[in-house]
């Protein structure tokens, strides 16, 4: 079967089981094989999404972020192995050990402020836009770890890699983006989302309570700045991944440093790995209403994006089935796990609240409901294994047993 119809095939099955919406594209050696886009992208004006339409990116963002500051190091306008505060103003100071490979690899130190038990994501970042409330974040709170010791994702990293850009440049992040990477690769529909200005033909994104699709909460993009917030189409990205193919906008060395693997499989914005024979360059990204994952094996010049706007879309999953049906022929569907009955004991040591207001796992009617930020409430299903299966979407939870017999659900333990 012709890779096009097979890609074609196992959306269709992928579909019959698991709501998507997006568009995909994939691109071997130059030839667009798959081009499809899926679903709406305005569900109350009855807009289909098409190929050309844009979507939020998420944290495949932080390639972009990570190549202006190579850019930069390329020009001799930053050292990214000397402490960054070199170039940054009194009231941006960081830990003086800190450097610009430390923030590009995710290696720094910096309070991660991300999470569940955190209420600036999801809550505070609704309001109005100002730089000091987003620094206030993590500036001037203690490191998790001496920089360099360990790999922590952290977004803060990206937010002052591009004040950084903006320091060093004396112009936006954004205008920065727009006139030293987006025009001369000739992207014509990307662009970096500070929340203000209208995008045409952007997709809305979506969430699911229960087995309802709502709006995608509202969070001010600018808070994204960096880490996220970048908007653009399938096109765009695969002349993205033919500009890091062909090694454009830099100098080889320059280049050396942005692909070399750090800890964790970490280069700069983007995740490494060997998949199939080959060397993959990938990052995945999602924030209310939006998910986005491309994948780039620049030796076979195979590229593949999923981008959606729909947030509970299993994108790795569809995008891992493809680059296998890419390189070996085969993929296979994710069926429903079948329920299990659970021991009346193991279930209540499950049940319970792991963070007050922010993560409950609970049961209404005999049936099992994640209860996400005391508003969203995702049901779900045992299936063995200290394992629950969603039960509309493709998307499954373990919970880690501890030591002491107790379980911890996302992470987090149970509280009392």
């Amino acid at each position: 079967m012709d890779l096009d119809k097979s890609i074609e095939l196992f959306m269709q099955q992928y579909m019959e089981l698991w709501p998507f919406a997006g568009s995909i594209r994939v691109v071997q050696q130059g030839e667009v094989i798959y081009n499809q886009a899926f679903g709406m992208a305005c569900l109350e004006l009855e807009v289909p999404n098409t190929t050309d339409t844009l979507f939020g990116l998420a944290s495949v963002s932080k390639q972009f972020t990570a190549f202006a500051v190579m850019q930069l190091y390329d020009q001799g306008l930053i050292d990214i192995d000397q402490p960054v505060n070199t170039y940054l103003p009194a009231e941006l100071q960081l830990d003086p050990r800190i450097t610009a490979h430390h923030l590009m690899s995710h290696t720094s130190g910096l309070p991660v402020n991300s999470g569940l038990n955190d209420s600036f994501y999801g809550d505070r970042d609704k309001i109005n836009y100002t730089k000091e409330l987003l620094l206030s974040n993590f500036l001037n709170r203690p490191l998790s770890f001496e920089p360099g010791a360990k790999f922590e994702y952290c977004n803060a990293g990206y937010h002052m890699l591009a004040f950084l850009v903006e320091e060093i440049t004396g112009i936006s992040f954004k205008q920065y983006l727009s006139e030293n990477i987006f025009t001369p690769l000739g992207f014509s529909h990307t662009v970096l989302d500070d929340g203000m200005e209208l995008i045409m033909h952007k997709a809305n994104g979506y969430c699911m309570n229960y087995k309802s699709i709502i709006k995608g909460e509202y969070h001010h993009l600018a808070y994204s700045i960096g880490a996220g917030g970048m908007v653009s189409s399938s096109s765009d990205l695969y002349k993205w991944h033919a500009a890091l193919k062909s090694r454009l906008l830099l100098s080889a060395a320059a280049y050396s440093r942005f692909f070399a693997e750090n800890l964790n499989g970490y280069a700069y914005g983007l995740f490494t790995d060997q998949q199939y024979g080959e060397t993959r360059y990938h990052h995945d990204g999602a924030y209310h209403g939006i998910g986005a994952y491309m994948q780039n094996f620049f030796e076979a010049d195979v590229c593949i994006i999923v981008l959606c706007n729909y947030d509970f879309v299993n994108y790795s999953r569809i995008g891992d089935a493809i680059s296998s049906l890419v390189f070996t022929g085969h993929a296979l569907v994710p069926q429903k796990p079948p329920e299990i009955a659970l021991d009346e004991q193991l279930a209540l040591k499950y049940e319970g609240i792991y963070i007050k207001n922010r993560v409950e796992l609970t049961r209404v009617n005999d049936r099992w409901i994640f209860i996400h930020s005391n508003r969203f409430h995702k049901p779900l299903y045992p299936i063995g294994n200290h394992q629950f299966h969603s039960t509309w979407l493709d998307h499954s939870y373990t919970l880690k047993e501890c030591d002491n017999g107790e379980f911890e659900f996302l992470g987090y333990h149970k509280q009392n």
